[in-house]
């Protein structure tokens, strides 16, 4: 469920994308410093946006540094300094991505069963170290799992434990109160309804031919059956349109909460990522395969 946060790299200027490389290369630095060299693998863009929004709402300043890269030896590179909000965004990093592993073994991707006891010891200290997040995480995720073992018929039902759980990742690491801690939880939350809703039209065709639980299919096409059933045309129009409806309002209520805070720094590599990444994701994930072929 992640990898769908992208900046839009032509049009970041060279000093922007340098500073969200920064980030990125940051947050992997401390997930090497914190929880060794293997969990590396795991680091998502995802969590990097996270780790630029926080920091973009705190008053402290960023620290930037010159270290050696793994992948580049001999070459320094810059990174943001360990703070925070990269402490944080690679702690929640391993968490979610150790859970999402879980989460694709128990839809019967085997080929995830390797990795866990890879990321287990990293997921281990970074349970410890965020016990309560951790906690709230596998609540909403076991909600999640109910709903699809009840196969769930509604898209925004479905979606709310994961959006209920972004939400919580956003208010529970910044320091807003009152009126700006509901524009943050409205600004998560709507975050987490995008990234479920995109991320179950991008593997529809693969949950189909699966037998894996999505709530596009229980919701439109509940009596589909795999190989011998096809979806028509007026019936994907139908998934297109309303999906589309509700992928580009869900993005409309991110900007306009993201429009209400205060954002400190970082707001053109922020309003790049929102304004251009997120609804150019949005427009190819609409444009799959899948609505023009047979199933």
């Amino acid at each position: 469920m992640f990898g769908y946060i992208i900046p839009d790299k032509p049009e970041l200027k060279i000093k922007e994308f340098e500073l969200f490389r920064a980030y990125y290369c940051g947050i992997c630095k401390a997930i090497a410093s914190r929880y060794g060299h293997i969990p590396r693998f795991a680091l998502s863009y995802d969590l990097t946006f996270l780790a630029i929004f926080l920091s973009s709402i705190d008053t402290d300043d960023i620290r930037l540094d010159l270290s050696r890269c793994i992948t580049k030896p001999f070459k320094k590179i810059p990174l943001v300094k360990r703070d925070k909000a990269i402490d944080y965004a690679a702690g929640m990093n391993i968490i979610l991505a150790y859970h999402n592993i879980k989460d694709d073994i128990y839809d019967r991707s085997y080929r995830a069963y390797p990795i866990l006891p890879l990321l287990y010891p990293a997921y281990r200290k970074a349970k410890k170290a965020y016990q309560e997040q951790d906690l709230f995480i596998r609540t909403q995720l076991d909600e999640l799992r109910e709903l699809e073992r009840e196969n769930c018929p509604l898209i925004d039902q479905a979606a709310k434990p994961f959006s209920d759980l972004l939400a919580s990742l956003v208010t529970e690491a910044a320091s807003g109160h009152g009126e700006e801690n509901k524009v943050l939880r409205d600004f998560g939350y709507n975050v987490g309804k995008w990234l479920y809703t995109i991320d179950a039209l991008d593997d529809l065709l693969e949950d189909i031919k699966g037998k894996n639980y999505n709530p596009i299919l229980a919701q439109f096409l509940p009596d589909l059956r795999p190989k011998t059933g096809k979806i028509d045309k007026e019936k994907r129009k139908e998934i297109q349109e309303y999906l589309s409806f509700v992928l580009n309002y869900t993005l409309k209520q991110v900007c306009l909460s993201y429009e209400a805070l205060d954002i400190k720094r970082n707001k053109s590599i922020l309003d790049n990522i929102i304004y251009g990444g997120m609804y150019n994701k949005t427009k190819q994930i609409l444009k799959k395969e899948w609505l023009n072929e047979s199933i």
